[in-house]
């Protein structure tokens, strides 16, 4: 792994106080808890994922917006591509899209008649409020090829869920 992959790893997340993680781990035990409890072990199961689906993007919203400190003046650029022309956003570009792999992930196991089109709306839905809010509050730098890179890694995620229950149906 390089150490500028590190060091953007943890640039996402040193902003987040170390409660809130705390305090969605408690939600998180509860919840899966109360639903495997209320609605049995398989359908519990599913709300669960659909809950620490709800935390996960709450963490991409806390650690791209919540918690990142307010600008003086906006950034932004809303051309498509631009950042496929700076050799020195490679990493930043791919982990646009490693991100946005477990939303996808989660969606698919989450809601079982979910189809690509839809995970396409929730990856672009979720990024495109995300880069709208970074313009509005002036924090982080708002981009359209985030939202195609976020977009991107979505659909992969649910690639990845729904190819693998292919190849679980086709040895059974």
């Amino acid at each position: 792994m390089s150490e500028e992959f590190k060091q953007y790893v943890i640039s996402l997340n040193q902003d987040i106080p170390l409660e809130v993680y705390e305090g969605l781990l408690a939600v998180f035990c509860l919840g899966a808890i109360v639903f495997i409890a209320w609605k049995g072990l398989k359908t519990g199961c599913r709300y669960s994922v659909a809950l620490l689906l709800l935390e996960y993007i709450f963490v991409l919203f806390c650690s791209t917006v919540i918690f990142r400190v307010s600008g003086e003046t906006r950034h932004y650029n809303f051309h498509p591509f631009w950042s496929y022309d700076r050799p020195d956003l490679l990493v930043e570009n791919i982990m646009n899209v490693v991100v946005f792999i477990p939303v996808g992930l989660l969606s698919g196991i989450a809601f079982k008649q979910l189809t690509w089109w839809k995970a396409l709306l929730i990856g672009c839905g979720i990024s495109v409020t995300i880069e709208a809010l970074q313009f509005i509050f002036m924090c982080g730098f708002s981009e359209v090829d985030d939202v195609m890179h976020n977009t991107v890694g979505c659909i992969l995620g649910y690639i990845l869920v729904k190819g693998s229950r292919l190849m679980v149906i086709g040895f059974n």
